[in-house]
């Protein structure tokens, strides 16, 4: 077996937090996955709306003229989509959940493969489970939409958050200071 990369060592204390953060996260989810889904679409929306009323005055108050027009069309974009979220919040969570399962699926891909290049870490098998395991879960919300977008959002986020939070958890245990010999 190969030792781990030092880049994991520094990163530990980060990978391990990081680690619980999202398996207690992805608990939550699990336990209430219809109010999840509907917290998962107002932030969204919330998001969306404070950063267009921020590039939207930055466009308008800034000292750099040169995207002046540009940055204000975003900035406006982004509030509508924001205002359009929260008022819409059946459509928004559908809309999300189509996505999110694009995002699982395309998550899952490119877990798979930097897996591989983790392989001198001994936490490596569980990144690439994790990979696995998005693009199943990428597929099965997929497979399921629109019907049971109200809660598969939020339930298969959270199992998401578990198998991220574990990996992450193994990686950062795994994690050794590298040896001087």
């Amino acid at each position: 077996m190969t030792s781990p990369s030092p880049d994991l060592h520094s990163s530990r204390g980060w990978l391990i937090f990081g680690g619980i953060l999202s398996v207690l996260a992805g608990f939550i989810a699990i336990g209430s996955p219809l109010l999840f889904s509907l917290v998962i679409a107002q932030f969204l929306g919330i998001f969306a709306l404070v950063t267009g009323v921020i590039s939207f005055v930055v466009a308008v108050f800034g000292k750099d003229r040169t995207h002046r027009w540009l940055e204000a069309l975003s900035g406006v974009i982004r509030i509508v989509a924001g205002i359009a979220l929260l008022a819409c919040l059946v459509t928004s969570v559908l809309m999300i959940t189509l996505v999110f399962a694009i995002y699982l699926i395309v998550e899952g891909v490119f877990l798979a493969f930097a897996s591989l290049k983790l392989r001198s870490n001994p936490g490596w098998v569980w990144t690439m489970i994790n990979g696995i395991a998005a693009i199943v879960l990428g597929v099965m919300v997929f497979n399921r939409w629109p019907s049971d977008s109200a809660w598969v959002l939020g339930l298969l986020f959270g199992i998401n958050m578990l198998f991220n939070g574990t990996s992450l958890l193994a990686l950062g245990l795994a994690a050794r200071k590298p040896s001087l010999a």
